[in-house]
This record gives structure tokens, sequence and C-alpha cells, in this order.
């Protein structure tokens, strides 16, 4: 790790935001966005929980992304909250075949726009995870993407203060049952609302791909000031 940044204090700092839940924003390139999200989602053979809340992912990605976990529903959650509304019966073709094959894992929002009924949702979902959770971090949230609703924001289809509410309940119920969430953002978002939501997260990841094509990434703790400089991800 390099940069202006005491290693051992940044890693006993990220370790205590595990134990007590936190939630990251994840401000990436096109490139780096995969590389990011896999690591951040856990290894495979940690077996964590896993609650996905999409505004721009199919649902056939994400479980692509999710592959080899378990995807019972104690385990696993996808709340589809995509512009393109997608039947139960087109989820279903993409599910995993065998004896855990299931779509009670699968839940619709009503309103990819309607920011309540999208946190309810997404709340139920992480609940119902987090009961079979073992520990603090187990529980891992993505949001994919924040774009949609930044977007909507600058065009006045949501207001500013809809959105920061939203984030800030969603931020408040992954840490009450110690989960670690992230939201991704493109690195090309409108800075002014960027600046807005910022703070409601306990670290700022920002990640790039270099022209060998390597990801790196640089953190930001939010509570301590701490930065680090570039490091491979």
């Amino acid at each position: 790790m390099q940069g202006d940044v005491d290693a051992q204090a940044f890693s006993a700092e990220l370790a205590e935001l595990k134990r007590g839940g936190c939630t990251l924003l994840v401000a990436s390139d096109a490139p780096g966005h995969g590389t990011a999200c896999e690591r951040l989602l856990g290894a495979p053979e940690l077996d964590r929980s896993h609650v996905f809340l999409s505004t721009a992912v199919d649902v056939p990605t994400i479980l692509t992304r999710h592959r080899p976990r378990r995807t019972d529903p104690g385990s696993f959650a996808v709340v589809d909250a995509t512009f393109d509304t997608r039947s139960t019966t087109t989820t279903t073709s993409a599910a995993p075949t065998g004896p855990t094959a299931t779509t009670e894992w699968y839940e619709r929002a009503p309103d990819h726009l309607d920011l309540e009924a999208v946190y309810t949702t997404t709340k139920a979902a992480i609940d119902r995870v987090a009961a079979d959770a073992d520990g603090p971090g187990e529980l891992r949230v993505c949001l994919d993407r924040l774009d949609t609703y930044i977007d909507a924001t600058t065009a006045g289809t949501i207001a500013e203060t809809e959105l920061f509410r939203f984030l800030h309940l969603l931020c408040g119920a992954i840490r009450r049952v110690d989960g670690m969430g992230h939201v991704h953002v493109s690195a090309s978002a409108d800075d002014d609302v960027l600046g807005t939501i910022e703070p409601l997260f306990d670290a700022t990841v920002e990640i790039e791909t270099t022209a060998g094509q390597h990801a790196r990434q640089r953190w930001h703790l939010h509570s301590s000031g701490r930065e680090t400089g570039w490091f491979q991800l």
C-alpha cells in the first residue's frame, strides 16, 4: 500500500468497520467495476450471504457474478429495480438448475423510481438473509448502479432529498445487521449530487484501470480522514 497513511492503522480501522457494519461508495471506471465487486462480495470459499439491489444489471448477469455460491433464499436475494420490467417467468429461466433452484430469492420492486418502495423491498430482503448470517461482515449487499438515481435526480424526476433519505435508510439497515454494503457509481457521476450523499458512507473507494489493464484502488476513510495511495486491486 502506498501513500501518506499508516498501513497498520488503516487496516485496524477497516477491520473495525467490518465488525460494526459499514457501507462503501465505490466510484469506478467501466473496466474496473467487475473486479471491485467480486472482491467486495468476498471469496466464494468464505460462503458469504448476499443481497443484490440492481437498477441496471439483469438477473442472469447477477447470477453469473454470484456463482458458485448458494442461491437458497436464506443466503441470497435479488431485488430487481431495473427500468426494463422482467417477468418472473423470464427470471425463472435464468435460475440455476438443481435441488436448490428457486425463485424465492427474487423480488421485483413495484416502481424502480419509487425509492420508498425500493427501500422497503430491499430491507425485507436484507432482514431475511441476515437472519441466518453467523457473524459480522458475513452479509454482503451490492447496489448496482447508483447512476440511475443520480441521473433521475439531475433530471428532476426524483428530489435530491429523496435520494439522500433512501441511502441514509439503506446504509442504516445494513449497519444494523452488521453487514458490509457497497454502492457502485460511475467515476464520471455528477459531482454535486455525490458531494451531498458521500458523507452517508463510511468510506469511498476509487477504482481505475491502468494503461496496462490492471485494476487499482484508492481508499478514503471518512471518520478518520485516512486516505491511501493507489494500490493493486
